[in-house]
């Protein structure tokens, strides 16, 4: 592009300079004596020159106004260096960035090794409370086991005073046959027939021995009334 702009200003400085030729050598045409015709001629020569002054200062404004947009193009072509160049070292400046933080999380990580002692006081310390808690567990399970089967044991002697207590107000009771029945493995569903049976009877007891109890009442009140009238 430089070099366009550079033949351009030959080519116009060349135009110039024959026009200042051209004009010099009208001027220094010698000048007989002058006549009509030689009057028009001047005339003629007057309006070309005039014309070509015209033409030159044309051309020195066409000049300087091309200087001036070649100087403007220059620096916006310098402008757009400057932020191309911008550009890249950002660029170059985030890919050296990228570049790091990618080198740094591949790196291997450091590995920490810590010495196992088995003597260590601390992890004896250690396994002892775990012993102590397993031990504390198991016993714990232990006497729940033993609670309950005492209570079951308690729970069938329960039963089975309820039902001698029942039979002696019927028949004697039979206390082996009682404790062949609670021994034996299949026997779950007779002494639930039993239980009903004891819990129903002593239901009755219970609302006989109020009945009892009212009757008593009534028979009180009645020899209260009975003193009473006879008063």
């Amino acid at each position: 592009m430089n070099d366009q702009i550079n033949v351009l200003l030959e080519v116009l400085e060349e135009i110039k300079q024959q026009n200042r030729e051209l004009k010099a050598s009208i001027f220094n045409l010698p000048q007989p004596t002058e006549s009509q015709g030689e009057i028009e001629n001047r005339k003629n020569l007057a309006g070309i020159a005039k014309i070509l002054e015209e033409q030159l200062e044309f051309h020195r404004r066409f000049r300087e106004e091309l200087c001036q947009v070649i100087a403007k193009l220059g620096e916006r072509t310098h402008e757009m260096k400057s932020g191309i160049t911008e550009v890249r070292i950002s660029q170059d400046e985030a890919t050296d960035k990228l570049l790091t933080e990618l080198q740094t999380k591949q790196t291997t990580p450091e590995i920490k090794l810590s010495k196992y002692y088995l003597f260590d006081v601390k992890r004896w310390a250690e396994w002892l409370i775990w012993g102590v808690m397993v031990a504390v567990l198991a016993c714990v399970i232990g006497w729940t086991a033993h609670l309950y089967g005492v209570n079951q044991a308690l729970d069938s002697h329960a039963l089975r005073y309820r039902i001698l207590r029942m039979e002696l107000g019927y028949t004697q009771p039979n206390i082996a046959s009682l404790d062949s029945l609670f021994s034996a493995e299949d026997s779950d569903d007779s002494i639930r027939k039993l239980r009903s049976r004891v819990t129903n009877y002593e239901l009755a007891i219970e609302r006989q021995a109020e009945l009892h109890l009212q009757q008593q009442h009534l028979n009180e009140e009645q020899e209260a009334l009975s003193k009473k009238l006879k008063q």
